[in-house]
């Protein structure tokens, strides 16, 4: 099994600077990130608009395909990159949007915007940091 720092270093990976996401959806976003994905080594399970779906209730179920990308920056608008173990198996990369809304007192509002699922730890945390280099996540 490959450890953490060579799946860091697959090809293609280092050298993965932030593609331009203005005027874009999240679903060609999600395409940029899988054509990156699978010029490496780090070839995950799949990768999804966070609301695959396509509900209309993207309050709930995040960001449809079709839907604009956000942009953001700023200390109260940005983009979040997490890891979590999942339902069932293996582990999700998590992008979402999140913003600070002064409306009643002032609160967090966070939106799923891409979902990609991993089966080892290691490489879920290799493709996070390949991703955060793409979206220029810091």
């Amino acid at each position: 099994m490959q450890s953490t720092l060579e799946l860091l270093d697959a090809p293609g990976a280092l050298d993965a600077a932030p593609f331009d996401t203005t005027d874009k959806t999240v679903g060609q976003v999600v395409d940029q990130i899988c054509r990156k994905l699978r010029r490496t080594e780090l070839e995950p399970e799949w990768v999804v608009a966070a609301n695959f779906m396509d509900d209309a209730n993207e309050a709930r179920y995040g960001s449809k395909g079709d839907s604009p990308w956000p942009q953001s920056g700023g200390r109260r608008d940005r983009l979040c990159l997490s890891i979590s173990i999942g339902n069932s198996e293996g582990w999700l990369v998590q992008i979402d949007h999140v913003r600070f809304v002064d409306e009643s007192g002032g609160h967090w509002l966070n939106q799923p915007l891409v979902r990609i699922k991993v089966l080892g730890r290691s490489q879920a945390w290799a493709i996070a940091a390949l991703v955060s280099r793409l979206l220029d996540i810091d």
